[in-house]
């Protein structure tokens, strides 16, 4: 489709949307306040390319100020589309904010919830107040944290604020406060492949690969995972995605043809569905490689040398697993066998991209990110929006401590571990898989920042 190499981005398309044409006309008279251009731009706009063009009011109110103007042209089946602007700015979040993915736990015997950090930005404020993964907190500036308040205490910690969080303990079977720590705001840019492993044992060796998100920027560091693992002549991989955000498809689709030795260049890796304008065409795995703004792993050839000899690939999943993490899972289905381990992912079966007013000088400063695409893979399997269910249910936080990111320990992992070397299996040295300190501790969760990311983070995003 001619207007795929037009949109694909991982990042932010200018688009002159300035006038319809007549056959997308709407009756006179043509707004000419500045709130009515505005919302007119935004309209012109999702007519073009909203996924669901056909539902949008024929009569809008033009009166209504651009955010809620937007939110009233969205279809009920839209949970992603969205705007920003002077006032609107996007939604934040406590990773970004302070370096800090959190949950809170309902555990037995508490009449408040446990905090525990799930991750940490490395360098970010919330390492250099002492936290790490799997670290305790009960109290967010004094306050415990309970169904009554936990609104307000994420509010704060998703924030730019003063933060104290107060650190807890689980000794002689009890909870005990400690001291209470100053989190400042501090976020650094981070490489997404954010650890990779190698676990050998009777069955062979097992790459393992904690990837963060599809960042472009990054691409090098991927394909040099993907040499590590070459050259170490692995017969397994598990791809952690527990909470990866999404991000490039050009990005997903570098991975995916070093994950799947059945997959070339010329084979038809995406199916994208559009409007009634842009409808529905197929594209194979080097046409969207081409559209990667980054050289490395461009050209197939590149991949392909690369590309590891799997019969299966695991891949690790949570609720907090969104749209480019959720192509990668379903898009390589047709190619090689996919199991999934974890949970349900948060199910963004979409693709966007940004527009904003490339007018000279710009007469809107709003920038608008509707759903454009419904995706399919070769097999025009999609239809995912209640999300991907793993083969294999576990939920790490269940259960506590939360183990180290790449430890045969952690629940997910173990898991797949397991699955290839057999029960009991953690690929740990003996001082490693000594007993906790303390017996497991059942646990609920009732919050988790990770999801709430998940949930507003872009959908597979499509370069010009």
């Amino acid at each position: 489709m001619q207007s795929f190499v037009k949109v694909l981005s991982p990042f932010i398309v200018l688009l002159m949307l300035s006038s319809c044409s007549k056959k997308d006309a709407l009756p006179e008279p043509y707004p000419t306040d500045s709130l009515g251009k505005i919302n007119r731009w935004v309209l012109d706009s999702m007519r073009r390319f909203y996924y669901w063009s056909g539902e949008i009011p024929a009569k809008p109110d033009y009166s209504l100020s651009p955010e809620l103007f937007f939110k009233s042209l969205l279809s009920v089946n839209d949970r992603f589309s969205h705007i920003s602007g002077p006032n609107v700015p996007p939604a934040s979040n406590a990773y970004f904010t302070y370096g800090l993915q959190y949950a809170f736990l309902q555990v037995p015997d508490l009449d408040h919830y446990i905090g525990v950090v799930t991750l940490v930005n490395k360098g970010g404020g919330a390492e250099q107040a002492g936290f790490k993964r799997g670290s305790y907190f009960t109290k967010v500036n004094g306050e415990y944290v309970t169904d009554k308040n936990m609104q307000k205490v994420n509010q704060l910690l998703n924030n730019r604020g003063s933060l104290q969080l107060t650190v807890a303990s689980y000794t002689g079977n009890s909870w005990r406060d400690g001291d209470s720590k100053p989190v400042s705001p501090g976020f650094r840019n981070e490489d997404p492949v954010y650890y990779t492993r190698v676990f050998s044992g009777t069955a062979g060796k097992t790459g393992y690969l904690y990837y963060s998100s599809f960042n472009e920027a990054y691409d090098g560091s991927l394909l040099a995972a993907f040499t590590k693992f070459k050259n170490e002549g692995i017969n397994d991989l598990i791809v952690d995605l527990r909470y990866n955000a999404g991000g490039s498809v050009a990005s997903c689709a570098k991975l995916a043809g070093m994950i799947a030795s059945g997959l070339n260049g010329g084979e038809v890796f995406a199916i994208f569905q559009g409007n009634s304008g842009e409808g529905r065409s197929s594209h194979s795995l080097q046409n969207i490689l081409n559209t990667s703004g980054n050289p490395a792993g461009r050209q197939f050839a590149d991949l392909q040398s690369r590309q590891l000899q799997l019969n299966r690939i695991f891949i690790l999943t949570t609720n907090a697993t969104v749209s480019a993490a959720e192509m990668l899972v379903n898009n390589l289905k047709p190619f090689i066998n996919v199991i999934q381990v974890g949970e349900k992912t948060t199910g963004k079966d979409e693709a966007s991209f940004t527009i904003a007013d490339g007018r000279v000088p710009r007469q809107v400063d709003w920038v608008i990110q509707p759903i454009v695409y419904k995706l399919f893979n070769r097999n025009n399997e999609g239809n995912y929006a209640g999300g991907l269910v793993p083969q294999q249910v576990v939920d790490e936080t269940s259960q506590l401590p939360l183990e180290d990111i790449g430890t045969g320990k952690d629940a997910l992992i173990r898991k797949a571990l397991e699955m290839i070397y057999g029960a009991g299996y953690t690929g740990e040295p003996a001082d490693l898989r000594m007993a906790p300190l303390h017996p497991a501790i059942r646990a609920r969760a009732v919050y988790r920042s990770a999801v709430e990311q998940a949930a507003n983070a872009a959908p597979v995003l499509l370069r010009q």
